[in-house]
């Protein structure tokens, strides 16, 4: 099997967790986004500040186009909130891991394509608009069949994507517990 396709099979469930607990923010409401932005911030910047300091640009040579951390911050303050505490970042002590970490920020990208369709007029859409180049994904997918066919470079980026995706579902749940609805 492909790694793509064994590192979405392998990641599904916390996917869907993710997906479940971030369905919860009405994006109509921009309140809401903002609140969303927040937790997806607690994540987000962490990983890609991990991915930075791991030298991710020498396996995916235009990782520094695809960083969100910009657009995201500048949303941020349009709404006039700060930079949310960060998640714990997770260690990425190999290609594998690198790997793994992109894939769940890269993923979270074509979600998000989707998703600025539901927010308000008035809402800033710098990260949930961020689109790569035609071919972006596919490349990346490429890149990780290519590098992960060893075992212990798969099992390393799995263990890292499923690490990236419980950042996510902390942040989201830190959020919305200390929001009073």
């Amino acid at each position: 099997m492909k790694a793509r396709l064994a590192l979405r099979a392998e990641t599904a469930a916390e996917h869907e967790r993710v997906d479940r607990l971030f369905s919860r923010f009405d994006l109509a409401r921009i309140e809401d986004y903002a609140l969303f932005l927040s937790a997806q911030a607690a994540a987000h910047l962490p990983v890609e500040a991990a991915l930075d300091a791991a030298g991710a640009e020498r396996l995916i040579k235009d990782w520094p186009a695809r960083r969100r951390a910009e657009p995201l911050l500048a949303d941020l303050e349009e709404l006039g909130l700060t930079k949310p505490e960060p998640e714990e970042a997770p260690e990425l002590l190999d290609d594998g891991a690198v790997l793994g970490a992109i894939y769940v920020l890269e993923g979270s990208r074509l979600g998000g394509a989707m998703l600025k369709r539901s927010l308000p007029d008035r809402a800033p859409k710098r990260f949930l608009g961020a689109m790569q180049p035609a071919g972006s994904w596919r490349k990346l997918l490429e890149s990780l069949d290519d590098f992960l066919y060893e075992t212990s470079a798969f099992e390393s980026a799995l263990r890292t994507a499923k690490q990236v995706f419980q950042r996510f579902e902390a942040g989201g749940l830190r959020v919305l517990e200390n929001e009073v609805r």
